[in-house]
């Protein structure tokens, strides 16, 4: 997603949310609602309004981690594209904790790309198998087994798939 924001923060009269494509039509919608000043961002603030209304607790914690995991343009705001793909994830990552999967997948996502690379992979498997040995074989039938539509990493969904089958 990155490079998909503007860089710079538009005024509130110049800030038309655009108008895009999006994975479920009630998320422009949601967006909107909590896109209180209309500026066509979602801050901090709002977000934690947003958070309660997709059934998720807003601590602090978790708006840093959505931040870090979502926001591509650095000013800690949420476009429209960005809280289309928070939301999607949202409501794919099931049982799970939010707080602690972003966290976890973050930790593991070193070059803060939003995806995991077999590199990555191999450290955070390693950090976590502190005594056992993790081989080339070992990650890459991990990476083939997770890397769903096969480009080499791991998104945050099929992270969260990989640990619902694992949990």
């Amino acid at each position: 997603m990155a490079g998909v924001c503007d860089a710079t923060v538009p005024t509130a009269s110049s800030a038309p949310v655009p108008t895009i494509r999006v994975t479920s039509p009630d998320v422009e919608e949601i967006f909107r609602k909590f896109d209180i000043d209309k500026d066509g961002y979602i801050s901090t603030s709002e977000l934690e309004d947003a958070l309660w209304d997709l059934d998720a607790v807003p601590t602090e914690g978790l708006i840093k981690a959505i931040m870090a995991q979502y926001c591509r343009h650095g000013n800690n705001q949420l476009d429209l594209v960005e809280f289309d793909t928070l939301v999607a994830d949202f409501r794919s990552i099931g049982n799970v904790d939010p707080e602690t999967l972003l966290k976890t997948f973050n930790k593991m996502d070193k070059d803060n790309s939003g995806f995991i690379d077999v590199e990555e992979l191999k450290q955070g498997l390693q950090e976590y198998f502190r005594e056992e040995p993790v081989t080339e074989d070992i990650v890459q039938t991990i990476m083939d087994a997770v890397d769903k539509n096969k480009d080499g990493k791991i998104s945050i969904v099929e992270f969260v798939n990989l640990l619902n089958v694992t949990v």
